[in-house]
């Protein structure tokens, strides 16, 4: 099966997520696509300039770098304090204001109703408690103000999130872990020529904890049912992005396929 994989690689194009070179190129990236969704969702929704902005996970600062670049009030936050530094390093080099600072989604250290605008990009299929991960959201978010989530869910195509070793779509679906382990082995051996075999197998020791740590297994369905368990919060927009091809769009209607052909969700929810 290990053969299978790595010939699949040969087959299908490696997704085109970039940054991989350097925390700042990952932020670059991160930017480039910050600006995008500012530009398509929450620019016309009127949630970014002059607001006071939370971004919940806010990885390596580049989102949160491309929403202060639009007007907007921004702190970030992330659990991780590497990535803080990160990201307060990278909006100074930038010259945007934003603040950044370490907490768990779950447990923010802030006042209720503190931010107009609430953004989870990339983050709500990696929080450990997601639940409690939104009810935070609406709890720091003012009366009226909108939480925007934007998430890859885990039936997508890229719901494994090793697409930067196995490129065939709905690898955690179509192979078991021990075979996407072995994969990855073979795919780090084809790359890392001259490594040491304790080398790759610290390598594959990391990529194997991460996906078995920092995945929740958000799928559509069950994103939707931690929303409606927050009475406070409706939802003014919810849009399921095909995965790649606009073609599949009609089938991200249609119950139970749609977790497999929802390449991205988009949701704007609102406080009442």
């Amino acid at each position: 099966m290990t053969g299978l994989i790595v010939a699949l690689n040969r087959v299908f194009r490696r997704p085109n997520v970039g940054g991989r070179e350097s925390a700042e190129a990952y932020s670059d990236w991160e930017r480039t696509w910050g600006k995008e969704f500012a530009r398509m969702y929450m620019e016309p929704a009127a949630d970014l300039r002059g607001k006071h902005l939370l971004d919940v996970g806010c990885g390596l600062g580049g989102k949160t770098v491309a929403y202060a670049e639009t007007g907007a009030v921004v702190t970030g936050a992330d659990l991780l304090e590497k990535n803080v530094e990160q990201s307060g390093a990278y909006a100074k080099m930038k010259g945007a204001r934003a603040d950044f600072f370490v907490a768990d989604a779950a447990a923010l250290p802030l006042r209720e109703g503190a931010f107009d605008t609430v953004v989870a990009n990339d983050a709500m299929e990696h929080f450990a408690e997601p639940a409690d991960a939104l009810r935070e959201m609406a709890r720091v978010v003012k009366p009226g103000g909108a939480i925007w989530i934007f998430f890859t869910p885990h039936y997508s195509p890229l719901g494994s999130h090793l697409y930067d070793y196995i490129y065939t779509p709905w690898c955690h679906l179509l192979f078991t872990r021990g075979q996407l382990q072995s994969a990855i082995r073979a795919v780090l051996r084809q790359r890392l020529k001259g490594a040491s075999h304790d080398e790759i197998e610290g390598r594959v020791r990391e990529i194997m904890e991460s996906y078995d740590r920092d995945l929740n297994h958000m799928s559509v369905s069950k994103f939707l049912g931690i929303v409606r368990a927050v009475r406070e919060l409706r939802i003014s927009r919810l849009e399921l992005k095909p995965a790649k091809f606009s073609v599949f769009k009609p089938l991200t209607r249609v119950p139970g396929v749609r977790e497999l052909f929802s390449g991205f969700v988009v949701c704007r929810l609102e406080r009442v």
